[in-house]
């Protein structure tokens, strides 16, 4: 059974320093294939509105003449163009992002040096892409830069940006970080035991779950209600396979501070108090010594509503004489918060 990874092959170093311009080249090609969708919607936007207005203008004369089937007709072909190459590109998108996403593999693995067949890359690569998924946190907001003189409209544009964007940052994330998914796979099928590539399996299914919170958030409330249920059970299944990871770690190394710090962050992640609570009472009795970690269980027990377990922490920090013992109590009926408003009620 191994906790690391040990290859002296693998140079990791020049690795982790080429991989900014491979970040940086996929981000604009990103940039590049997202943004040319919204130039052709309000390039036949403006075409529309521009043979409308001339159809409207002209309308007198053209009622009198053989122009005012040519002007119906033209009108009628932008608006089945448009449809019809709409369609298109709205289907070979997603294709051109998985293309995007294999490209940057492909970039990854020229970095390693490795062949398939070697087992030194694949967690290095799933870290990329999860890297890469988290550079795209709120990039939907500044696709688009105004110069100096028109900082004014900054706001208006970046709003418009997150609008036409969202889905499309959304859909890349979650192809990326299905990719880190595979590679985690296919390091555990090499190396079954191995406990470092099972905590970051772990981790790279709540960067999954967390994806289908986010878009709560988003510009378009309306186009994420729609689809709030898909949400909700696309959360809960990552989320469980989350938790099966976790479950893995434990039953190889129950008694491993490492194993169950990993446990308590997962859960905190996944907004699992009560199981966050326990693996930090785990590593009490593992450390019993670390103050630190008696303030982090002080301050979930107040969260949690447990108050006189919070203060009997406290009373223990204070006579060890520790300096953060009195960040402690400003937790102290931390569950109150939680209580409706009185317009609520």
């Amino acid at each position: 059974m191994t906790s690391r990874i040990e290859n002296a092959a693998f140079d990791d170093s020049y690795f982790q320093q080429n991989l900014p311009q491979v970040y940086r080249a996929t981000l604009q090609q990103f940039r590049r294939v997202t943004a040319s969708f919204v130039f052709f919607n309000f390039l036949f936007l403006a075409l529309f509105v521009s043979e409308l207005l001339f159809f409207l203008i002209f309308l007198p004369f053209l009622m009198q003449s053989t122009l005012l089937a040519i002007s119906l007709s033209g009108l009628f072909l932008t608006i089945f163009s448009y449809f019809v190459l709409h369609f298109y590109y709205a289907a070979k998108k997603p294709e051109q992002l998985v293309q995007l996403k294999t490209e940057f593999i492909s970039s990854c693995r020229q970095l390693t040096g490795a062949t398939l067949s070697e087992s030194s890359h694949h967690l290095a690569i799933a870290a990329a892409l999860t890297r890469l998924a988290t550079y795209l946190e709120d990039f939907e907001w500044q696709f688009y830069r105004l110069p100096a003189l028109l900082k004014t409209f900054s706001r208006p544009l970046s709003q418009l940006s997150a609008f036409c964007h969202w889905q499309d940052v959304l859909r890349f994330k979650q192809i990326l970080i299905y990719a880190a998914i595979d590679e985690h796979l296919h390091q555990i099928r090499l190396t079954p035991t191995d406990l470092e590539a099972h905590a970051s399996l772990a981790n790279t299914y709540i960067a999954l779950s967390k994806l289908f919170i986010e878009p709560n958030r988003s510009p378009n409330p309306s186009a994420f209600q729609k689809r709030k249920d898909s949400f909700n059970e696309y959360f809960r299944i990552a989320a469980r396979l989350a938790i099966d990871e976790f479950q893995i770690l434990n039953h190889y190394a129950p008694n491993d501070p490492w194993i169950h710090e990993q446990l308590a962050r997962g859960y905190r992640e996944l907004s699992m108090p009560q199981e966050e609570l326990t693996e930090v009472e785990t590593l009490i009795r593992l450390r019993p010594q670390d103050n630190e970690l008696l303030l982090r269980l002080g301050t979930l027990y107040f969260e949690q509503g447990h108050n006189a377990k919070g203060l009997k922490i406290y009373e223990e920090l204070k006579q060890a004489h520790f300096h953060k013992a009195d960040d402690l109590i400003a937790s102290y009926g931390k569950l109150s918060d939680a209580l409706p408003s009185c317009e609520m009620i």
